[in-house]
């Protein structure tokens, strides 16, 4: 059994007890949020779900907070420092991109960029330097904005883009997957106006 066949199995296991019609959107919907759960971990949220009293059918966002319960955001703030100004040590600018996700390429760019990053001193840095308290309130400022309205494309390094060596960075914060990018054109934005045709045709 592949990992989106058991996801299907849970979330028709639940559908069925909170008496929920399985479609295809609705899939697609929780799987876009809850794909990058090992089958144990949703399992682990299922059972938490059907184990509390409410009758109604968990979000994803509450299945998967079952399993990654939320942090404070000045924890998340920190966290993603901490995944900043480890790259830069391991980094620094020679990269021809580096990509840590929309909300702290976000952050990034607000601050100068990269490279303005790259070149500060380890007073500006570190313990705790003005960078650092700069970098953790825009992040504050920015986490409740949607990843698509932020300018959080790749940051830039001061190799050319074509540069191979050393490859374009993508740094995990956490250890958790970025978020996902919802493209706006070529094949995914035909895939996506195909589906919504699908959906109109089918309730006509």
């Amino acid at each position: 059994m592949t990992k989106r066949e058991a996801f299907v199995v849970v979330m028709t296991m639940l559908a069925e007890t909170y008496r929920v019609a399985v479609t295809d959107a609705m899939l697609d919907g929780y799987w876009l949020v809850l794909d990058d759960l090992t089958e144990a971990q949703l399992k682990v949220a299922a059972r938490a779900a059907l184990s509390r009293p409410s009758g109604f059918m968990p979000s994803p966002g509450e299945l998967l907070a079952f399993v990654r319960p939320a942090v404070s955001m000045e924890t998340a703030s920190v966290v993603a420092w901490q995944a900043v100004r480890s790259a830069i040590d391991k980094h620094d600018y020679l990269v021809a991109t580096i990509d840590f996700g929309p909300l702290v390429n976000a952050v990034i760019r607000n601050l100068g960029g990269w490279d303005t990053l790259c070149r500060a001193t380890l007073p500006e840095l570190d313990n705790p330097g003005w960078l650092r308290k700069r970098f953790e309130e825009v992040y504050r400022a920015l986490s409740t904005t949607n990843p698509q309205a932020l300018n959080g494309e790749a940051l830039s390094g001061a190799l050319p883009p074509n540069y191979q060596d050393p490859p374009h960075v993508v740094v995990s914060i956490d250890g958790s997957p970025q978020p996902k990018r919802i493209e706006s054109n070529g094949e995914a934005r035909d895939s996506i106006a195909a589906h919504v045709r699908d959906l109109a045709e089918s309730k006509s």
